[in-house]
């Protein structure tokens, strides 16, 4: 799975390097994205805090939309924008990280808190859609509830709230708003520490050039499409033709279309599977590096090139003349090696790859290598990461393929090199050196590749020192950052090592004196047209956030449909008391039986449970559903709920109910039926009519719906009768 997965990532990475170069790909700073677009978010929500009013939702927002639209509509639509960016980016990176296998191991809190910052962020956008409450949040709403019911551990079930505007709190708005400044504040706020809290240097800002053009897009997202209401919400009216968010409102349609059981199994079965994806098929973990504290000076250097804060400082405590010593945190180490190139005095290993064994393989292979007409002898220390190595590597005698005189070593990397090994190959008959590596903006280690890039060149510790001798200095090295694309950058690197011989050629009998730095591949300048192409391909995915995010919608009621809505809620009879037998009063405790008057309730032994209800409801004569609902309550001595949706024909209909309490024993025998057989069998198991069993509470009514709306059908406790809300009674 990795190896495909790579495949596909570093093809699509290959197309948009050479459009955007390395430096530019947006690909590359998916995640500092998502944090750019969340400081938009937060910039703009701040803004249309000062103008929203809990207790007139709609109209506020609608202010904002109309009347401040140079300002407030333009915040809003950037807001709005900024969140479909969120989700697609964060969704880009975690498909990017799990295509590359960058979240097994020591990355595994950061594929667990970022898998939780998606869905936190999805579940924010939600309410702050719901927030709005135009048609959108009026489906989103009863979607929502409808979810809801589904949780056993909920009494009553959500969508009751819904089924009028009266039914609607007032304090509503106000929980939602606190809802979504409380989790975005505080929960995004923890799950970003979280998630950047192993890395070192954690990138958070974008190149200045992709946030501009990022920005650049979002207004003008906002000024071609601006971010409008919906119909005002009415709860009597069915949502249709409504503007659907297929970044945050996705998953209503799942609902819609799957059966409960498998909606619920795939949901939550799915998203327990993405968390225990790192330890799903683990890989073998690589030895962590070791510290030789015998070499230790303290110096820090290792402390500070690692790119996951795995190594610590501590108190020195073998006495040595050093303040601190290095000590490595297992569970971070990801076994790089960048801490060997970064200590000058060798006190870090890799238990499995030790200075001393390069060392002898380095010597080794300059040994065997064969001069090919005289040309000079190339080592190459190639990252295994950087490029595929069965494409460009002869295996038999680990040289380049067709030139054996130029022999390789790889290291897990480039980070890994340090320059002790350059000077030992140099020193042991090598003619020239080249370091290959990945680019430094998608290294696979995050920044052993910029480490490893700035050693070289003089610019941090430690560094390359020239060396003594003719014909012995820099110009004898050569580096060269790729990116793993097979064919591409395989053929890239075997022509640039076939200049880098022939260079070495031509000065190998020249005495050269002071200092050259290594030969790196200059960095594509860009015109300004070109620039303007490659900025104006952002605009693809914009418009798919414009199209997912504003132009379809999914037909969850027609128009020529309406909706009957049944729902209830009664206090069933409770299941009654029994007297106890004489021996069973003998077993109370004693002095609790010192008159019979003053404790008469212990020879009764009462049942607290309720009964359930069982009904049926029938349009035109013809029944629609039948269903036993049971009491809530760890007890089952709760009150008993209903709530369904029926989609019917618009039009004048009768309408029938009929509910009565079941006995305990037909409750467990009805529901035996109902599991096994079709309900019409049910009469025949229970030994009585339809008619005989629900003759307790009876309605009948005319009513008269029209399409587009719906009729509520509820119980009235206190007169112990059903009632019609919602549509002209005939």
């Amino acid at each position: 799975m990795d190896y495909y997965g790579k495949r596909i990532v570093y093809a699509v990475d290959g197309w948009a390097d050479r459009v955007f170069t390395p430096k530019y790909n947006p690909l590359h700073w998916l995640g500092t994205l998502c944090f750019f677009c969340m400081m938009l978010i937060l910039i703009s929500g701040i803004y249309l805090f000062f103008f929203y009013r809990t207790g007139t939702p709609y109209e506020s927002v609608q202010y904002l939309t109309v009347e401040q639209w140079y300002i407030g509509g333009i915040m809003r639509s950037v807001h709005r924008y900024a969140s479909d960016g969120l989700v697609m980016f964060m969704a880009l990176h975690l498909l990017r990280e799990f295509l590359l296998g960058r979240y097994r191991q020591w990355r595994w809190l950061s594929w667990f808190s970022g898998n939780t910052l998606l869905i936190t962020s999805i579940i924010i956008g939600i309410i702050g859609y719901w927030m709005v409450w135009d048609g959108r949040a009026q489906l989103i709403a009863q979607k929502t509830a409808q979810l809801l019911n589904d949780i056993p551990i909920l009494v009553e079930p959500p969508s009751r709230s819904f089924l009028s505007d009266d039914t609607i709190s007032k304090m509503l708005f106000f929980v939602l708003l606190l809802a979504h400044i409380g989790i975005s504040l505080i929960g995004i706020s923890a799950f970003i520490f979280i998630h950047v809290s192993r890395n070192a240097r954690a990138a958070i800002k974008p190149p200045r050039v992709i946030a501009v053009a990022t920005l650049i897009v979002l207004f003008i997202l906002s000024f071609i499409a601006p971010a409008t209401n919906a119909q005002t919400a009415d709860m009597a009216k069915l949502p249709i033709n409504i503007p659907f968010d297929w970044f945050f409102l996705f998953i209503y349609p799942l609902a819609s279309v799957l059966p409960k059981w498998v909606f619920w199994f795939t949901s939550v079965g799915g998203v327990l599977i993405v968390f225990m994806a790192p330890w799903l098929g683990r890989s073998r973990r690589l030895p962590p590096a070791q510290i030789i504290l015998e070499k230790c000076v303290g110096c820090e250097q290792c402390n500070k090139d690692c790119p996951y804060e795995a190594i610590r400082m501590a108190p020195r405590k073998d006495g040595r003349p050093y303040l601190l010593q290095a000590e490595i945190m297992v569970s971070r180490c990801a076994s790089c090696g960048i801490c060997i190139g970064s200590c000058d005095s060798k006190a870090t290993n890799l238990p499995d790859r030790t200075l001393e064994q390069i060392e002898n393989e380095i010597t080794e292979l300059l040994h065997l290598a064969q001069r090919q007409d005289g040309k000079p002898k190339i080592l190459g220390f190639i990252c295994e990461k950087s490029v595929k190595l069965d494409e460009i590597v002869d295996t038999k005698n680990r040289s380049i393929k067709g030139m054996p005189n130029v022999p390789i070593i790889t290291f897990r990397c480039a980070g890994m090199i340090q320059h002790s090994i350059i000077e030992h190959a140099l020193e042991s008959g090598a003619d020239g050196v080249f370091v290959s590596g990945c680019q430094m903006e998608e290294c696979y280690y995050r920044e052993g590749a910029k480490w490893a890039n700035a050693r070289l060149m003089g610019e941090r510790a430690p560094v390359l020192l020239p060396f003594k001798g003719p014909a012995s200095n820099y110009s004898r090295i050569r580096v060269y950052w790729l990116s793993p694309l097979s064919q591409l950058h395989g053929k890239y690197l075997i022509s640039e090592i076939n200049l880098f011989r022939d260079e070495l050629s031509h000065i190998s009998n020249v005495r050269t004196y002071g200092l050259i730095k290594p030969a790196i591949p200059r960095e594509r300048i860009y015109k300004k047209a070109m620039a303007f192409s490659a900025a104006s391909l952002l605009l693809i995915p914009a418009f798919l956030i414009l199209f997912l995010s504003t132009k379809p919608t999914y037909p969850f009621y027609s128009k020529d449909q309406s909706l009957l809505k049944f729902t209830f809620k009664r206090s069933g009879k409770q299941v009654g008391c029994r007297e106890l037998a004489e021996e069973e009063v003998e077993t109370k405790l004693k002095h609790m039986r010192k008159t019979r008057s003053s404790f008469a309730r212990l020879r009764m032994e009462c049942d607290r449970r309720r009964l359930p209800m069982y009904v049926e409801v029938y349009l035109d004569n013809k029944n629609i559903f039948s269903k036993t609902y049971y009491p809530t309550g760890i007890r089952k001595d709760g009150s008993t709920f209903a709530y369904e949706e029926i989609p019917i024909v618009p039009g004048v209909h009768d309408i029938k109910v009929k509910m009565r309490d079941l006995s305990v024993e037909e409750a467990y025998e009805r529901k035996e039926v109902e599991e096994h057989v079709e309900e019409h069998e049910n009469s025949s198991k229970m030994g009585a009519s339809k008619d005989d069993i629900l003759l307790d509470y009876t309605f009948e009514k005319k009513i008269n719906i029209k399409a587009e709306m719906s009729a509520i059908i509820d119980f009235d406790e206190v007169n112990n009768k059903f009632y019609v809300l919602g549509q002209n009674e005939e």
